[in-house]
């Protein structure tokens, strides 16, 4: 009879509901609508929940208790599918996710028929029954009934919305991938002990058995299951999944707590890595970040020890919801704090953050000593294990004596016993433990950077493969895309950023350096010389444009543009143990140059600088002038055509100044570019045919040095743009000013 009244319950519900629903949708507030339904749900979920303690969960086997095994199984179906029902119809309102309403529709939806249809009566019974099988109309069985219509309803809601009934192949793929991990994660904790019962294997937590490894190889590889089949998806898809996640298992951890519990405050879950449970859905919910980072640098450490040291029975069965449970807990708390962070729903943590968590931790810790020995009036407590002997057993005698020093003094008939030394260790090496985990965190983050950039770079490179094949459009891969161009420097745009820096060092700068000329490149400490020379040599990738020499792209045709480089830079890097002319030869080695060429220029360059009695001596007992002469030879040695070079002037004697200012000169005559930066004025002024200046990252139009002559001197010049003058930037923002 009360499985009747329930059924005219929920269709009296049901009708009320869609009522509302058609009210809603004529005041065009529909999507208002499925919200406030959604918070409805909510509510009457988790009070039905939290009511009462399922029937089922006190069941061995399939064959246990008073129902049939028949009963048993459908019940354990039925409530499992409800479960991932009722979070997917209240996470729908508020995604826009194709894959969330297609998992309702084409398979959710089937199986709460079936439910229905079948096994509704079981669950029923299972969940509101008591041992005798007999029923009464009860406020158990008019929430379970007001659910179950809410259920329907929000189906309703579903496929008001969405009409579609095919699905082409990709969306079907889409499913079947998607299917197993959404019902994984709603497993109830009940159900290998339902299942399988009693399972005859014991679980050993003396040691790391190869069972307790198992559970621990899980807890590795489904995080990394997860990141790697969500990394690349949309981040609302992304936060979805991992809301879905966090929300169902903790409402399968929770399946043991009820409504008698909010009066027996010594049953909460307190227990550090219990907090988790609860602490991520509502970061990821609501977008705590600082609570966020509390459960990142606390709770993963906890849960790490806690799995290694497991705190129940020696001898408790395999598939005991009592494990389940442990683990559900414990490798959540472990592995989704760092998956957040890994999938980017959360920024990389910073050492403050870390401080203000440790911060909190420790008002924490303070808070649960004093509940663990006020509720210990009224029943064993022990959170976080400082409370008992639990690890002072797993670290001998010295730990024991500390553990023994205790204060003990009664509040009326209330008794307060600390172990203050013990607790106050036991806070210093957790915080201390925690710093020595930020270093782990900073490596992690720096292997993850340094991955994402050979990925990065090696997707680039088979990228830039392709683009250079259809630039050439046939021809071989060892000319220049560009043909005909002569010997000729060429920037299009260029433009730097570094990392994630929202400024650009340099800024869209255009320049065509030919042929013959001698190039000057001036500008102020940071203005981005530098960083325009080390992206032309191929040192840094460019941001964005392009840049060229004689028609060789440098990012696409990398080893050629190089070839026809040589490279005099601010801070030479010298393999100091060779002597001069073994590293002049390796550097000629590197260049493919003839043992007929290195006869003719290396004894020029040598002779020319002046190195003959030093050439072959060790580089280390060089002056730093006789370094850079050593740099330069090096740099001319495959007789480039773009020869650059960043203040090669610095830390030089007269006479060297004159030597290299000579090279420069033969260098150009002999139809090459030579460009170089330097701060010297009139050596610029007297050397080149041409000079531009660059200014925070913008380059001003480069002039012909009797251009700037009629402005006045190359001096003058040079404190006017690189002083007073206003990059256009600097003046689009003094006009919107």
């Amino acid at each position: 009879m009360t499985h009747y009244l329930s059924l005219i319950i929920a269709l009296i519900t049901a009708s009320a509901g869609a009522l509302t629903t058609s009210f809603l949708a004529r005041n065009k507030n529909f999507s208002l609508g499925k919200k406030i339904f959604a918070f409805v749900l909510i509510a009457v979920f988790f009070t039905r929940y939290i009511s009462y303690d399922d029937q089922i969960l006190n069941i061995v086997s399939l064959g246990a208790g008073p129902f049939s095994p028949a009963v048993n199984f459908f019940a354990y179906f039925g409530i499992w599918l409800e479960l991932t029902l009722v979070v997917f119809l209240i996470l729908y309102p508020f995604f826009k996710a194709r894959i969330l309403t297609n998992l309702i529709k084409f398979v959710l939806t089937p199986g709460f028929v079936l439910y229905l249809g079948f096994s509704y009566y079981s669950v029923f019974l299972q969940v509101i029954g008591n041992t005798g099988g007999t029923l009464a109309l009860s406020f158990q069985s008019v929430m379970f009934a007001v659910e179950i219509a809410l259920v329907a309803y929000g189906l309703f809601l579903v496929w008001r919305d969405d009409h579609t009934l095919k699905l082409d192949k990709k969306e079907i793929l889409a499913l079947l991938i998607a299917f197993v991990p959404v019902l994984v994660a709603s497993l109830p904790i009940y159900g290998p002990q339902l299942m399988f019962g009693n399972a005859n294997a014991r679980y050993e937590v003396i040691d790391i058995s190869f069972v307790h490894r198992l559970f621990i190889y899980a807890t590795v590889i489904i995080p990394l299951v997860l990141y790697f089949s969500l990394k690349k998806k949309d981040p609302e898809l992304i936060r979805l999944a991992m809301i879905y996640l966090s929300v169902v298992t903790m409402i399968t951890f929770s399946r043991v707590f009820y409504y008698q519990n909010f009066f027996a405050p010594w049953t909460w879950p307190i227990h550090l890595c219990n907090t988790a449970m609860y602490i991520i859905p509502l970061v990821l919910i609501f977008k705590l970040d600082k609570l966020f980072y509390f459960t990142y640098f606390i709770n993963v450490f906890g849960a790490l020890m806690a799995m290694l040291m497991p705190n129940y029975a020696e001898t408790t069965n395999l598939t005991s919801w009592v494990i389940i449970q442990f683990w559900y807990n414990h490798s959540l708390a472990f592995f989704m704090p760092l998956l957040l962070v890994a999938l980017k729903l959360f920024p990389r943590p910073k050492m403050k953050q870390m401080y203000y968590s440790l911060i909190a931790f420790s008002g924490y810790f303070l808070l649960v000593m004093v509940l663990n020995v006020w509720f210990s009036n009224y029943s064993p407590t022990d959170f976080f294990f400082i409370n008992s002997d639990f690890i002072v057993d797993k670290l001998g005698r010295w730990a024991e004596n500390i553990f023994n020093i205790a204060i003990s003094f009664n509040i009326g008939d209330l008794v307060f016993e600390f172990h203050p030394v013990y607790q106050a260790l036991f806070l210093i090496v957790y915080v201390g433990v925690s710093f020595a985990m930020w270093f782990v965190y900073s490596l992690g983050f720096s292997i993850a950077d340094s991955l994402g950039d050979l990925r990065f770079r090696q997707k680039k490179i088979k990228l830039d493969k392709y683009a250079l094949l259809a630039a050439l459009n046939g021809r071989g891969i060892d000319e220049p895309m560009e043909e005909n161009t002569g010997v000729k420097l060429e920037l299009k745009n260029f433009s730097k950023r570094y990392g994630k820096n929202k400024d650009f060092a340099v800024k869209d700068a255009s320049l065509v350096v030919s042929g013959g000329e001698i190039f000057g490149f001036l500008g102020p400490n940071g203005a981005g010389k530098s960083t325009t020379i080390k992206s032309i040599v191929g040192i840094q990738t460019i941001t964005e444009g392009s840049i060229s020499i004689c028609g060789y792209d440098v990012e696409k045709q990398p080893v050629m543009a190089k070839r026809l480089i040589g490279y005099v830079p601010d801070h030479y890097a010298l393999y100091e143990k060779l002597t001069a002319r073994e590293y002049v030869n390796y550097i000629a080695d590197i260049y493919g140059v003839t043992y007929e060429e290195r006869q003719m220029r290396i004894p020029h360059y040598v002779s020319l600088f002046h190195l003959e009695d030093a050439f072959d001596n060790q580089i280390k007992t060089f002056s730093h002038g006789m370094k850079q002469k050593v740099t330069i030879i090096a740099a001319l040695v495959h007789e480039p055509k773009l020869w650059l070079l960043d203040e090669p002037l610095t830390g030089l004697d007269p006479d060297s100044i004159y030597q290299v200012k000579e090279c420069m000169r033969q260098h150009a005559a002999k139809g090459n570019i030579v460009m170089f930066s330097s701060h010297i004025i009139d050596v610029v002024e007297n050397l080149c045919q041409r000079i531009a200046v660059i200014k925070k990252g913008h380059l001003f139009a480069p002039l012909t040095i009797d251009e700037v002559h009629e402005q006045g001197t190359l001096e003058e010049y040079y404190l006017k743009m690189a002083i007073h003058e206003e990059t256009p930037e600097q003046k689009a923002t003094k006009e919107i000013a």
